[in-house]
């Protein structure tokens, strides 16, 4: 039997207010004095590459993970998926030892998604992992492997449960039956009740370094509920980190994307930027708050699917680069295939740019955006004394931008190590761009500067 779901943290909550200082600066109005951790978040922003997988019972239909239920997928056929689930080629090593090979340095797996279904052994659902014909725990297994081999764990868990009975609005085909409906169902507080102790139990269980939220679009989730549990979940981990969909401020930004954020109001600990490349919405744009651009590889959608239309490997180097001088993270979206494997295609791209990073990891890793602003044609990023220009327009042969604070030294080829000719003048530093080569998709030049280099003016 599953362990009973017990409601009461939410009435317990005293709800302070007051102003943080600063943007995303954690606990918003109502947690005043819940602050993120500082070191957790300089240790998530060097990291500066990750990647999330879309994966479950799901992947077994080659459709969307969640929305496809009841659209493209009956819900009788949905949700019977998990019945047939067993990852046999699943191996969490071998996805360690690929993302190594990748330069990826942390990992989100769809431990949650919006169908409801858990891919660990949950003592709050039937709807989990025990109930599949393997009974893995797929999150314990990633994280053994994970620890081995200096991968960060975190995972991303969907406010929104289809699934759930005490979820609502009812959508995309209304709970599922291994949760039993209740006579006053659907019940919001036994719910986030319920949504409370998965989140605590992921916690408790795999020692997550961070969550990403989704879902709290609906006027189910409210600030006042947001708020509560950035502080619960906090309490569990005070240095885990969880992004701003924890609370609704995501709200306020309209179409492009939801990049705009009072993380004076709101809870939340660095923002996600959320796409389909190539979309169309503004995600690249500076932001001087922890965020990261959460990306997949499949134009068409985030789970597997059998006939993908992948980014090539010049988008994905060039699309990367332009978010970390942007001065965010990057995390890139896989769907593995049912049984736990990748396809080929979707290795050869990832392994194009884990050389790329093996050989430039320098200009990233470790980074913060700057000191020069994105301009056209390519950005910048930097690191105590040293920086480098990421020049992704293969036609421009000179670049003139402003003087940072700090002199600079010298300037080379960061693929020859020959020197960059610059001139420094009243109106800013010119350079002497190298000649793009054909299989090079982003030049650099890396700069060393007098003494650590601080951002130029916009």
């Amino acid at each position: 039997m599953k362990k009973t779901i017990l409601w009461g943290f939410l009435l317990a909550m005293s709800w302070g207010v007051g102003t943080a200082q600063t943007k995303l600066s954690g606990g918003g109005e109502l947690n005043p004095d819940l602050k993120t951790s500082v070191e957790a978040l300089k240790r998530w922003q060097d990291m500066r590459v990750g990647m999330c997988v879309h994966w479950g019972p799901s992947s077994l239909s080659g459709r969307e993970i969640g929305w496809s239920r009841g659209t493209s997928v009956p819900v009788a056929v949905y949700d019977s998926l998990y019945l047939r689930f067993d990852p046999v080629r699943f191996d969490a090593d071998e996805w360690c030892r690929l993302m190594k090979r990748w330069g990826m340095r942390y990992l989100s797996p769809t431990a949650k998604h919006h169908d409801g279904f858990s891919i660990w052994r949950s003592d709050y659902s039937d709807y989990d992992m025990e109930n599949t014909p393997s009974g893995r725990d797929l999150m314990a297994e990633l994280k053994e492997a994970c620890d081995r081999h200096g991968i960060v764990l975190g995972a991303y868990y969907s406010i929104i449960d289809w699934y759930h009975p005490d979820w609502k609005p009812y959508e995309h085909g209304g709970p599922g039956p291994l949760i039993p409906k209740r006579g006053d169902s659907p019940d919001p507080e036994r719910y986030f009740d319920y949504m409370a102790n998965q989140v605590c139990e992921l916690i408790d269980r795999y020692d997550l370094a961070f969550i990403q939220f989704d879902g709290e679009w609906l006027g189910t989730f409210t600030h006042e509920i947001g708020s509560a549990l950035y502080r619960k979940f906090h309490e569990a981990k005070p240095d885990i980190l969880l992004n701003t969909r924890i609370d609704i401020g995501r709200r306020m930004a309209g179409a492009d994307n939801h990049i705009d954020m009072d993380g004076t109001k709101y809870a939340g600990d660095f923002q996600d930027r959320e796409r389909l490349t190539n979309r169309g919405n503004k995600v690249a744009v500076w932001g001087d708050h922890p965020w990261q651009a959460w990306v997949t590889i499949d134009r068409s959608q985030w789970a597997y699917n059998p006939n993908p239309k992948l980014m090539t490997a010049e988008e994905l180097i060039r699309d990367m680069v332009s978010i970390v001088g942007s001065n965010g993270n990057y995390m890139i979206n896989l769907g593995p295939r049912p049984d736990g494997g990748f396809e080929p295609e979707q290795i050869a791209l990832m392994d194009t740019l884990g050389m790329w990073l093996n050989r430039y990891g320098r200009a990233i890793y470790g980074t913060r955006g700057g000191p020069y602003y994105p301009f056209e044609g390519g950005v910048s990023t930097r690191n105590g004394r040293r920086a480098w220009l990421l020049i992704t327009d293969p036609t421009l042969r000179t670049l003139e931008l402003p003087d940072p604070p700090q002199r600079l030294v010298s300037a080379r080829d960061g693929r020859s190590g020959r020197k960059v000719g610059f001139a420094v003048s009243e109106t800013g530093t010119r350079f002497e761009l190298p000649v793009a080569e054909r299989d090079e998709p982003v030049r650099i030049v890396e700069l060393k500067f007098q003494a650590p280099v601080d951002m130029c003016g916009r």
